[in-house]
Order: C-alpha cells, then sequence, then structure tokens
C-alpha cells in the first residue's frame, strides 16, 4: 500500500509538471502566426512511416555519410526500442497497485508474452551497449559533427555537452533497471514449470537473475525493488526533461513530419505584396507555426552543418546554430509571445503588439543570412524534416525590402536586373549576341514552334556559357528539334532577387515574363540552366505560369533513345559529374546527365559528395555575386572534392556552376590536365565524330 501511495505522488507530481511545461509549449505554438498545413493526408501519412517511424533519414547507405552510419543505426535502435518498450513502462507503472499485473496475452506464462519478452531483452541488453558506444563517442573521440563547427557553435555545444551525458545515462539505466527487474522476478520463479519457457526465452534478463542469486537468496528482490524504482522515477524524469532540452523532439518530430511543406522542394514562398503589412521577417512572433515546430523539433544532430558549404568554408552560418539561436529566443520570449498573442489579443483592425525585438542583426547577424547558398543541403541531411532555407530567405526580405540594408556588390546587380533585364546589367540588346553566325530561329520567325528555347542570363552573356548554349542549339538542330528562341525579347526570370530576399523585384520580373510568354502562346519551355527550370518549373505557377518545362539532360537523351540523334563512342575520358543543387536536391534529376556522359563515351567515376549529398559550387543563393575571402572560397572548396577522383573532365550541367568550377580548376593550377565542360558540349562532340 505505501509503494502505491507514494509512487502515485511521484506519477501526479511528474505528469502535472510535464502537463505544465507542455501546455507553455503548445501555447507558444498556437501564439505564431498561420495555420499548420492538412492537405495531402495520405501523403502526410505515408512521410510519418517512412521517415519517422521508419528513420529513413537516420540508415539510408551513402557513400558520403558511412561516418553517420554508428549513430544513425544508433538512433534507429534507441528509437525503436522505446517503442517496444513502451509496454515494458505501461506494465511497470501498474505494477505499483497490482504486483503481476501483465497486459493481455503478454504474461510471462504465455507463448505471445514469451515472444515479446525475448524481443525486449534483446532490445535492452543492445541499447545498453549503444549508449556506452555512444558516451564513448561524446567523451573520448569527440565526433565534430556533435561538438560544433562556427565558433558560436562550439562555445553552445561546450555549455552543454552535460545534456548529451545526462540523456544517455536515463537511457542506460531505463534499459539496466528493466533487465535487472525482469531478471529478479524470473530467478524468484525458476522452480516453478510453467516459468521455464520464460527463463529460456529471456537469456540476458535470467543471466543477470543468476547473477544476482550467487550474491543471495534475498539479493534478487531487494535488487529487483531497487530497479523497479529506479526504472520508474528515471521514466518520469526523462519525460520532464523533455520539454525543456533537445530531446523535445521526441515529441514534436513526428508532428514536424507530418506537417512538413509538400511544396516543390526548389519553390519558396509567395509574398502577397498588394495586401502585406509587412515585407519580410524580423521578430520571433513573425515565424509560422511550422517553423516554431521546427524549432521544437531539432535534435542538435549536427548534420546539417556538417554537409552546409558555408560551415564548411568557416563562414559564421552553421544551420544548427541558426535554429537553436531561434528556438532559445523563442523560449526566453515564450510568456510574453503567450500573453501579448492569446491572453490579450487586440481585434483585426489594430495592430499586435511587437513580441521582443528586432532578432536580425542582434540574434541572427546580417553575415549569417548572407552566408547562405540557399542550397538545401541542411535539409536534405535534417532527419526530422526542418526547414532552413524558407527562414533565412525570410529574413534576407526584410533586409532588403524593409532595411534597405545589403552588401554593396548587390547593388549593381540589382540595378541591372532592374534596368537591363539581367543582373550583370550588361546592355538587354547583347542577349541574343550569342547567336551571330548561326541560324537560329525566334519566335517572330517561328510564332507556331512547338518549344521555346529558354536560354537563361549566363548562357547568354557569359562568354564562356555562350559555347555550352551554341552546342546545345546545334544538337536541336542535328536532331530536327522544332525550337525558337524570344531572342532579344527574353528577359531575366528573377530567380537570384527572390533568393536574396527581393521577393519585389523578383515578382516584378516573373509578370513580365508571363506576359512574353503568354503572348507568344508558350507552352513547352526548353532550358539548359537548372536555376531556370527549377523556378519557371516550380515557382511560376504562383504566378498562373503554368508550363511544360524540359531540362536538356532529359530531352537530349530522349532525342537519343528515339534515334534521332546518333553519337559515337568516345575515347572513355575520365569524367567525373557535378551535381547541381537545382537539377539535384531540389528536382531529384541525378540519372539522365550521367546516362548521357556514359552514350557519349565518357567514363564516369564518382565522387564520395554526389548526388543528393553533392556539395554546392557556391554560386547558388545570390552567393554567385557577392565577394568571399580566399580561405572561404566554397567554389574551391568543391574542386578540390571533384578532383579527389582524379579526372581528365568536370561536367556539368548548369552555367554558374561552370562559371564556378572553372575558376576553381584555375585557382588549382590544373587547368592544363582538367577541363570544365558542359554536359552538352560533351554531348555535340560525341555528335560530331
Amino acid at each position: 500500500m505505501l509503494k502505491a501511495i507514494v509512487f502515485t505522488v511521484c506519477l501526479t507530481v511528474a505528469l502535472g509538471w510535464f502537463a505544465y511545461q507542455l501546455w507553455g509549449r503548445i501555447g507558444l505554438l498556437r501564439a505564431a502566426a498561420g495555420p499548420l498545413p492538412l492537405d495531402h493526408l495520405g501523403e502526410r501519412l505515408k512521410a510519418v512511416l517512412v521517415i519517422a517511424f521508419g528513420q529513413k533519414k537516420f540508415i539510408r547507405p551513402a557513400a558520403a555519410r558511412q561516418r553517420e552510419a554508428l549513430a544513425g543505426w544508433a538512433h534507429f535502435l534507441i528509437f525503436w526500442a522505446f517503442v517496444v518498450l513502451l509496454i515494458q513502462i505501461v506494465t511497470l507503472f501498474s505494477r505499483a497497485y497490482v504486483p503481476d499485473f501483465n497486459l493481455p496475452l503478454l504474461a510471462p506464462t504465455d507463448v505471445l508474452g514469451q515472444g515479446y519478452a525475448f524481443v525486449r531483452d534483446v532490445i535492452e541488453a543492445t541499447v545498453t551497449g549503444v549508449v556506452v558506444v555512444l558516451l564513448a563517442r561524446w567523451g573520448i573521440t569527440h565526433p565534430r559533427r556533435l561538438m560544433g563547427f562556427a565558433p558560436a557553435e562550439v562555445r553552445v555545444r561546450a555549455q552543454r555537452h552535460w545534456e548529451a551525458y545526462l540523456v544517455l545515462v536515463f537511457i542506460g539505466l531505463i534499459m539496466l533497471g528493466g533487465l535487472v527487474y525482469d531478471g529478479s522476478r524470473l530467478i524468484t520463479h525458476a522452480g516453478d514449470p510453467a516459468w521455464a519457457g520464460a527463463l529460456a526465452w529471456s537469456p540476458v534478463s535470467t543471466l543477470i537473475g543468476r547473477g544476482l542469486l550467487a550474491g543471495g537468496p534475498n539479493v534478487p528482490p531487494s535488487a529487483g525493488s531497487v530497479a523497479w524504482w529506479t526504472h520508474n522515477l528515471v521514466v518520469l524524469a526523462f519525460l520532464n526533461f523533455l520539454p525543456i532540452a533537445k530531446h523535445f523532439h521526441v515529441i514534436t518530430s513526428l508532428p514536424n513530419v507530418f506537417f512538413r511543406n509538400l511544396a516543390p522542394a526548389g519553390a519558396l514562398a509567395k509574398q502577397d505584396l498588394d495586401t502585406a503589412t509587412r515585407f519580410g521577417t524580423s521578430r520571433i512572433d513573425q515565424f509560422t507555426r511550422k517553423q516554431f515546430l521546427d524549432m521544437f523539433s531539432c535534435t542538435e544532430c549536427g548534420r546539417c552543418s556538417s554537409n552546409c558549404p558555408a560551415t564548411a568554408t568557416k563562414k559564421p552560418l552553421a544551420p544548427r546554430q541558426l535554429i537553436l539561436d531561434l528556438r532559445n529566443y523563442a523560449y526566453a520570449h515564450q510568456t510574453e509571445m503567450i500573453d501579448k498573442r492569446l491572453r490579450h489579443p487586440v481585434s483585426a483592425d489594430d495592430t499586435p503588439p511587437e513580441v521582443g525585438e528586432n532578432i536580425v542583426g542582434p540574434v541572427i547577424e546580417d553575415e549569417v543570412l548572407w552566408s547562405c547558398n540557399v542550397c538545401g543541403a541542411c535539409e536534405e541531411a535534417c532527419p526530422v524534416m526542418i526547414g532552413f532555407v524558407d527562414k533565412v530567405v525570410d529574413m534576407r526580405r526584410h533586409l532588403v525590402q524593409e532595411e534597405a540594408r545589403f552588401p554593396a556588390e548587390l547593388i549593381p546587380m540589382f540595378r541591372g536586373m532592374e534596368t537591363q533585364a539581367n543582373p550583370w546589367g550588361l546592355d538587354a540588346r547583347l542577349r541574343f549576341d550569342w547567336a551571330l553566325g548561326q541560324s537560329i530561329p525566334t519566335v517572330a520567325d517561328k510564332p507556331d514552334a512547338e518549344y521555346l528555347y529558354f536560354v537563361g542570363c549566363a548562357s547568354s552573356f557569359d562568354e564562356r556559357n555562350k559555347k555550352t548554349t551554341q552546342a546545345f542549339t546545334r544538337i536541336l538542330q542535328a536532331a530536327g528539334v522544332d525550337f525558337a528562341c524570344l531572342g532579344s525579347e527574353e528577359t531575366c526570370n528573377g530567380e537570384t532577387a527572390r533568393r536574396l530576399g527581393n521577393e519585389y523585384l523578383y515578382q516584378k520580373m516573373t509578370t513580365a515574363l508571363i506576359d512574353t510568354f503568354a503572348r507568344h502562346r508558350v507552352k513547352k519551355i526548353l532550358v539548359n540552366c537548372p536555376h531556370c527550370f527549377n523556378t519557371l518549373q516550380n515557382e511560376y505557377p504562383q504566378f498562373g505560369g503554368h508550363y511544360e518545362v524540359v531540362h536538356a539532360a532529359a530531352f537530349v537523351d530522349q532525342l537519343v533513345r528515339q534515334n534521332r540523334l546518333r553519337l559515337a563512342p568516345g575515347d572513355h575520358t575520365r569524367t567525373v559529374y557535378h551535381d547541381s543543387c537545382y537539377y539535384g536536391r531540389f528536382n531529384d534529376i541525378y540519372d539522365e546527365p550521367r546516362d548521357l556522359l556514359r552514350r557519349s563515351g565518357a567514363g564516369v567515376v564518382e565522387v564520395n559528395r554526389n548526388k543528393h549529398f553533392g556539395t554546392c559550387c557556391g554560386a547558388g543563393g545570390g552567393r554567385m555575386w557577392l565577394e568571399e575571402r580566399s580561405d572561404q572560397r566554397v567554389n574551391l572548396l568543391r574542386t578540390e572534392q571533384l578532383l579527389e577522383s582524379q579526372p581528365e573532365v568536370v561536367a556539368v550541367s548548369c552555367p554558374f556552376c561552370m562559371i564556378m568550377l572553372a575558376d576553381g580548376i584555375s585557382a588549382k593550377n590544373v587547368d592544363d590536365t582538367v577541363r570544365a565542360l558542359d554536359v552538352m558540349e560533351i554531348v555535340d562532340r560525341a555528335r560530331q565524330r
């Protein structure tokens, strides 16, 4: 009776305090802006099963992630251990009131109960071993991913290592408590024939029970009682630790996966400039509920930062720290936000009171935001589907559109887009000069052409990329493709402006280009630029621009398969393909360029960081136009990675990648042995052989 009373007090206090803490976090979420999405329920439930319960992002095979395989499988085991051991927790809690309580069909003398006992036994023993390994990782081997990358991250992590140790000790005590408790019960029933199966199917617990018995007949019951209290009190302590620590993700990660953004990965959210009262995010209460759920769900595993090119090149951005800084600020202003948004709401006509300070600058430094390549590597690596890019761009929008505070290098770029419809600021009348001397039809010549070839700014104005444009048009002509170009009517699609936070300029350029497409009744568009492809395919529909957008590699690969284009085998030049972020991570285009290279006779080799885990060339997110210190250049980092494969050719499918990697090859003084070529140039050479 005393045991039940004491445990009831412990249980009531623990659950009451947990409910109080959780209600505060729920209040913070409720006070945030906007609803949580509930569309496409089937797709959302599938994601929960595959990503959350299946732990897809922890255990997927990838050569570039082999150093994370141990931690991934360890997390997989611990996650499923707690799923399986929920039965054990319910059982042990209930035995405070019914000493021999068992859930139906799960008694130690039942066949099903013995099967569960075996699984439980193995899991508890395995996870205990995993805990020892993880304690060694934290205390001895010190993986950089856990310790931190950016200086601020290292400092914060050093202050919070105790949390990791405490949680691992909690988990270890829960596992050991279960084993010792079960072992003590099993050994006290060792003489009962009905329990013979239970002893046989619980090998680890039975072994522990026999070890306890060696200390005397009274040791197992005493040890079992201690183990029961230890197990249950640690579970309650762990439960109350969740809302104040990184392990809050135990509660929030499943809903975070469920409510994940289902828009195309490369599409940024449209900003309603006509009715907006603000034009960016600068205060904590302006983040959406999904963005708050992201903050709650960070596991602090460091996978985002370990894959970030900005972090790798020692810039001030570390995605993990960005999320943690926002989360910690939100927690610090939880009471204020709940009070101003929920307890004392204002009418719809009044301006709601502001919460906290302008965080862009004091909390999230400007340089942190401008360091981002918007490449999505962090989001690809995150196991709980946290969005980073949307937060960075929302805060950039504040800097550009509300503060007019941005790097000076962007001034001529924005001006060039406004006045000449290209970021180089070159005379718009020169846009079609790449076609001089060639018979390239324009929509004025062929108004009924099946395809519009949208060239893009870099492929129109950059001298190196003009060669790629010319090679692609030769391929189209050789295959008899019915196409035309806009010529001097073509304008920039505005992609770079949007990612730099200049949503107003982007929408202005988008509207103008959609009008041009409508005037020429454009339905099908060919592109050889992943930035153009992503924008036209995934973002223009936000403004009514619906087209069939086809990227060059897929289109030419189809031409080859249809025997409309014949390629002669080459000399198997050792070729490494660099995956563009906007073809790869954002649009899952990996195979067609490689297939084309092989069909052209190239000897394709791979590097560790390829496909989903490929590193950005350094031009994405508007970084093309921003200066970098020589020791912080992302293009040099990527070039070094590619050169590890000892290639003769670095193949690309992006004009920005061409500029950055050709520069990297030159900077590494290997341009006499290694060339950067576009896939279309390689195909064109194979066609001419």
